[in-house]
């Protein structure tokens, strides 16, 4: 995976202003292009206030992880991007001749390798960007990418342009 230093620090500084809560978001590149050269953040429903109030959000977040209580409390370590930004997004990069690569997500005061719950929500060849931020600071990141959907995810090269 090749991405701009710029989109980089995008990745970078959403991760430390969504302290201590995972964040979430989306990796673009120009249609054909090999460099992601976007990040653009994606909300969090797991923090969101919204899905107190939207049944539909609370009803797709009990999908995605049935077994969880406390969803307040779990956006420190579960990540569930929000689809209204994720449609919103991918009308965006339409219209601008972009394409959707990968996504990104923080681990907050955790190492940045792919969970079981990661690999299990991926899809084949797909880029996933996962960062390691620690007391609000990143200090590591590393990609990955699934050869089918749900399968466990492998460490992917990462190129700095």
């Amino acid at each position: 995976m090749k991405i701009t230093q710029a989109a980089l620090e995008q990745v970078s500084a959403h991760a430390s202003d969504g302290y201590p809560h995972e964040v979430c978001g989306i990796l673009i590149r120009a249609n054909g292009a090999g460099v992601v050269s976007e990040a653009r953040r994606v909300r969090n429903i797991m923090e969101d206030e919204e899905r107190t109030r939207d049944p539909a959000l609370l009803s797709f977040i009990r999908e995605r992880f049935p077994a969880l209580d406390n969803l307040g409390e779990r956006a420190r370590d579960r990540y569930l991007m929000h689809p209204r930004d994720q449609m919103r997004i991918q009308r965006e990069c339409d219209d601008r001749g972009l394409e959707i690569v990968g996504y990104y997500h923080s681990h907050p005061d955790h190492p940045a390798r792919a969970s079981v719950t990661d690999s299990e929500g991926s899809w084949a060849s797909t880029f996933y960007l996962i960062v390691s931020c620690v007391q609000g600071n990143v200090v590591d990141w590393k990609a990955f990418v699934a050869e089918r959907d749900g399968a466990a995810l492998q460490p992917e090269s990462v190129e700095v342009v």
